[in-house]
């Protein structure tokens, strides 16, 4: 039987540790955890470090890609402040309008984007602005003002859905068509502070308040009600193209806040590689295999922001 060294040529590195750039498929002995550790590909995905948004807050919005996101307004100070991701560092750009937090976002790249609703100093607005790459421009109202609620798609076709309507958790949902929002059916079940993914023929609605695990499903003209997280929760983000692929993460739960991430296959939410941190009230971009989460608290505002992809490379434990 051929042993490790004579088939590679040297034997397994003893580290106190683990070594700061490993290559994939290298091997080696952690000696502070007494485990055998290895470099590979996981097909559960890892979380990464990303650059820091210039300022830090929570409770904003963001839309687009893992290489071309946005991420604007926020708390403290319920801010108006824009910024733009290359896939490396923020970039500040234009202020929004109207300053606010907890409104509903949608946005395919860091030049297409729309903002709606929110909290604003003082009172709950039914205010939409659109991002264009270079300005905000406000354009026609949600039909109800809320604040809370969800968002998904982009600047020229978007849905909203659920919120508060003070003092009511709602089910209300509206789609955006470029120009004027027109209330279509409802959710199933009210709540607010949940995560949206998809388009406007195509999405997902999960999680909320009160720590809820549910998961909705738009076609286009209904909502149906389909298998639940596996980790109820609220404050949550999610990215995905559809309602078919979606990534589910971060949020409070009872006690404390979470880093869980899951992933959606159409039919049922998987348990995949936490983030490094757990954090609430972030903003996210891109898709169920290259996410972007930004912002947010842990519980202190903050300005980091962290990759996911899936398939990574990841140092693993061998267990066997």
């Amino acid at each position: 039987m051929s042993d490790y060294k004579g088939v590679v040529g040297t034997a397994v590195v003893n580290v106190a540790g683990d070594p700061p750039a490993p290559l994939e498929g290298e091997l080696w002995y952690n000696s502070s955890t007494l485990s055998f550790k290895i470099y590979k590909t996981s097909v559960a995905g890892a979380w990464a470090t990303g650059g820091n948004l210039n300022n830090a807050r929570s409770s904003l919005g963001g839309g687009g890609t893992q290489t071309s996101a946005l991420a604007f307004g926020g708390s403290p100070g319920t801010a108006n402040k824009t910024e733009s991701y290359n896939g490396t560092s923020w970039t500040n750009k234009n202020n929004m309008n109207t300053a606010r937090d907890q409104f509903g976002d949608a946005g395919t790249s860091n030049t297409n984007s729309l903002a709606f609703g929110g909290f604003l100093d003082p009172g709950v607005g039914d205010i939409t602005e659109s991002w264009n790459g270079t300005n905000w421009t406000e354009v026609n109202d949600l039909n109800i003002a809320k604040f809370g609620m969800a968002g998904c798609g982009s600047n020229t076709a978007a849905l909203s859905f659920a919120g508060v309507d003070p003092p009511d958790f709602v089910v209300h949902t509206e789609i955006w068509n470029g120009t004027n929002w027109t209330e279509v059916n409802n959710l199933n079940t009210a709540r607010t502070e949940l995560a949206g993914t998809g388009t406007t023929t195509s999405a997902l609605a999960f999680g909320g308040r009160s720590s809820t695990d549910v998961t909705e499903l738009w076609n286009g003209t209904n909502w149906t009600e389909v298998n639940d997280l596996n980790t109820a929760r609220e404050y949550l983000r999610g990215s995905g193209a559809n309602n078919t692929a979606a990534l589910a993460f971060g949020g409070e739960v009872d006690p404390g806040i979470t880093g869980a991430t899951e992933k959606w296959n159409g039919t049922n939410w998987t348990v995949v590689t936490a983030m490094s941190t757990g954090r609430s009230r972030s903003a996210a971009a891109g898709t169920n295999t290259a996410a972007l989460c930004f912002g947010g608290s842990t519980p202190d505002t903050t300005a980091a922001t962290e990759e996911f992809n899936s398939p990574a490379l990841k140092t693993e434990t061998i267990t066997s």
